[in-house]
């Protein structure tokens, strides 16, 4: 089974498959963590971060949405993450976790 789009009330833990990597998204937890594919570049979200705002997250577009640091941050501060083209959004049930 795969979704459209997520917009962020759904719960779950959910395998975002763009062009050039992955992120899962714990939607109970509201963290997101990415997987950089082999042609990407590794990056400071290369790790779990808190999930400030799901801006966007819709396949066929990019995505888009702002996170959280584990410590302190100026509440007016946030990391961001842009996408490439989303391909496709899977729920990742209990037993599996990143396959």
């Amino acid at each position: 089974m795969t979704v459209a789009e997520l917009v962020g009330d759904e719960g779950g833990r959910w395998k975002v498959h763009t062009e050039k990597s992955f992120y899962i998204m714990d939607l109970e937890a509201m963290t997101v963590m990415r997987y950089p594919g082999p042609n990407a570049s590794p990056t400071i979200n290369d790790r779990a971060r808190p999930i400030r705002r799901l801006e966007k997250c819709r396949v066929g577009e990019h995505g888009y949405w702002t996170m959280d640091e584990d410590g302190p941050l100026d509440p007016n501060e946030s990391y961001w993450q842009a996408t490439t083209i989303i391909q496709r959004i899977e729920p990742l049930g209990e037993e599996r976790d990143r396959a």
